[in-house]
């Protein structure tokens, strides 16, 4: 089974073509990165599949848009919120915070202002945020935009064990070899 086919997609922003022609099939389970240098089209792959953009032409068969989590290339956090408020926004009441903070190593930080945090810190606790949403709302699938940026390798490493016993599949963009080596599969475009 499939969780991703891309037939004969062609999109374009005004007249510059991001994608001619393009295919892609991914299997339903496992991690898959994208890689390409800057202005290749990497966030705009994941966006088509996200449902925020539309091809101009080609089919593109994903799960649902209510059916995907999203971590954009922004961290998108909310300024009056502290680190574990960021996940409490967007879960149930009673939700285990705290194992989303451990993965990704901020439980420490969970009471700390987010203008406090470094960049890399801040981009955890986004990547936090983005996996217990799709864990308890039992998303089908995980869009992550350069998730590991200001990450150190180390700890990247620690923090894709967590992502692959989540058992959903994922499909992240990522400029470093680092990143783009703990993959299953890597896309180059």
């Amino acid at each position: 089974m499939t969780v991703l086919k891309i037939e004969n997609l062609t999109f374009c922003y005004s007249e510059k073509p991001v994608f001619e022609s393009f295919s892609l099939d991914l299997p339903d389970s496992g991690i898959t990165a994208i890689s390409g240098e800057s202005g290749r089209g990497k966030t705009t792959l994941l966006r088509l599949i996200a449902g925020l953009e539309k091809p101009q032409s080609g089919t593109l068969e994903a799960p649902k848009p209510e059916d995907i989590a999203v971590m954009f290339q922004e961290n998108r956090l909310l300024p009056c919120l502290n680190v574990s408020g960021q996940l409490e926004a967007v879960l149930p009441k009673n939700t285990d915070v705290a194992k989303y903070l451990e993965a990704v190593e901020l439980e420490a930080e969970a009471h700390t202002a987010i203008d406090k945090l470094s960049g890399g810190m801040k981009r955890r606790v986004s990547l936090a945020r983005c996996l217990a949403f799709a864990e308890v709302f039992e998303k089908k699938l995980i869009l992550l935009d350069e998730p590991f940026t200001g990450i150190d390798p180390e700890r990247v490493h620690r923090i894709m064990e967590f992502i692959r016993n989540l058992s959903i599949p994922v499909i992240y963009s990522a400029h470093d070899r680092e990143a783009l080596e703990l993959a299953d599969i890597t896309i180059s475009i």
